[in-house]
C-alpha cells in the first residue's frame, strides 16, 4: 500500500496568473518562491516560506469557472492557529472587500469560505479540538453557521 506522508501542494489553472498571485499574496500572506514563463504560459509558485511551494498558479484557463455540480476541486483549506486568528482574518477579508461565502462551526474546526478570482473556493480554518481525526470518527461532520461579527 502507498502511504503518502502529507499533501505537498495544489496547482490551479488560472486565467490571469498575476491577478491570482496578487489575490493569494494579499489574502493568505503567501510569498512568491518563483515566477516565470514556460512554453508561453505564466507560472507562479507561492509558499508560506517553509516549503518550495504550497500553491502553484499556471495560466492555462480560459472561459468561466465550472458549475458547482461539475467534478473538480470543492475547496482548498489553509490552517490558522486559533479562533482569534480566524476572527481577525474574517475582519481583514471584509476590509479588503473579499466577499465571505460562509462562516461555519464544525465538530473539529471553525472555518470561513470565500472565492478566488477564478471561482475556486478557499477555506481558512482553525482546529477546535486536540484530536480532529478521532472527533470526526466519533461525532461525524456538521456545518452550523458561525457568527464572527458578534464574537
Amino acid at each position: 500500500m502507498i502511504e503518502a506522508r502529507k499533501l505537498g501542494h495544489v496547482v490551479l489553472k488560472v486565467r490571469d496568473a498575476v491577478k491570482s498571485k496578487e489575490f493569494y499574496t494579499r489574502t493568505l500572506g503567501l510569498q512568491v518562491a518563483h515566477e516565470g514563463v514556460h512554453s508561453g504560459r505564466r507560472m507562479v509558485f507561492l509558499s508560506l516560506g517553509r516549503e518550495h511551494h504550497e500553491l502553484a498558479l499556471f495560466q492555462l484557463a480560459t472561459g468561466e469557472a465550472p458549475e458547482a455540480t461539475q467534478p473538480g476541486m470543492h475547496h482548498m483549506a489553509w490552517q490558522l492557529g486559533s479562533p482569534e486568528e480566524l476572527r481577525a482574518a474574517y475582519g481583514e477579508l471584509k476590509t479588503m472587500g473579499v466577499p465571505i461565502e460562509s462562516a461555519n462551526e464544525h465538530n473539529a474546526t471553525r472555518s470561513i469560505h470565500f472565492f478566488d478570482p477564478d471561482g475556486n473556493r478557499v477555506e481558512l480554518y482553525c482546529d477546535m479540538v486536540e484530536n480532529g481525526f478521532e472527533t470526526l470518527r466519533t461525532l461525524g461532520s456538521r456545518r452550523d453557521p458561525l457568527d464572527l461579527e458578534q464574537e
